[in-house]
């Protein structure tokens, strides 16, 4: 089914989906792109006793331009012990544009760093099931913080629009996500991940807590690649999921990352 996107948002969208059609050398200042593969035993599924094994592979992108950056990932989800076997796609866009990178000024000061606006799409499948799947539309604003020790610390506060398979209306979104590289003796290590909130819409959806904290040591480095080959361990932390009340989520995943 086809996404509903207020014409509004049109050109700033149009920015979004352009913008990967010019070259590296024309539009990109640098980008990142990773493989991740997770394991885990404890999924829980709505309706279903039953804890649920599964593998997951993600591939995630993330990049900078003229204008500001954009990140992309996809999880590939396959259930292996549980449940039905069967394998479900979801994945989200966002594209930011940078107030400091549009006015060409520094807007530092003490630790803020910079102010975006911000657009982004969630979207899931099961591939073996003819229902509609998730349909999620955002938009807000994103604040880039400098703080001591981190590569990486940002917030976005977004409004959250529930487009399918039932459109429930708009809540707010609150995401952190970070970055902390840090070393002990002569190895690498890298504490990273995000943390949704995302409000009560009225009627049965309530608010739900969503996070993935990962801890990552870098192996590559053993080998003369470093930056290239990591394992860890992911931790999964799901609060009312899908904005079920009581319905909670909590597992380990082990983690397995190849980074181009």
């Amino acid at each position: 089914m086809k996404i509903k996107i207020p014409l509004k948002f049109a050109p700033f969208f149009g920015v979004i989906l352009m913008s990967p059609l010019k070259t590296h050398a024309d539009i990109f200042d640098w980008s990142s792109t990773e493989i991740q593969y997770l394991h885990g035993s404890g999924y829980q599924m709505p309706k279903n006793p039953n804890d649920i094994d599964r593998s997951i592979i993600t591939v995630s992108h993330a990049d900078g331009w003229t204008l500001g950056r954009n990140f992309f990932f996809m999880d590939t989800l396959f259930s292996e012990k549980g449940e039905p076997s069967q394998v479900n796609i979801y994945g989200e866009l966002y594209s930011y544009l940078s107030f400091s990178k549009m006015t060409n000024s520094d807007l530092k000061f003490g630790i803020f760093k910079d102010l975006n606006l911000t657009a982004g799409v969630n979207l899931g499948e099961n591939l073996d099931s003819d229902k509609s799947g998730t349909r999620v539309f955002l938009y807000g604003v994103t604040v880039d913080l400098n703080l001591p020790a981190f590569k990486m610390f940002n917030i976005d506060f977004l409004c959250h629009n529930i487009l399918e398979p039932v459109e429930l209306g708009n809540s707010i979104q609150i995401t952190p996500v970070w970055k902390l590289p840090f070393e002990l003796g002569n190895t690498h290590w890298s504490f990273e991940g995000f943390a949704d909130y995302i409000g009560s819409k009225g009627g049965t959806y309530k608010d739900n807590f969503l996070a993935q904290p990962q801890l990552r040591l870098d192996v590559g480095e053993f080998f003369d690649v470093p930056n290239r080959v990591q394992i860890g361990i992911e931790y999964q932390y799901w609060y009312n999921k899908y904005g079920i009340k009581g319905f909670n989520e909590s597992l380990p995943q082990a983690l397995f990352v190849f980074k181009f």
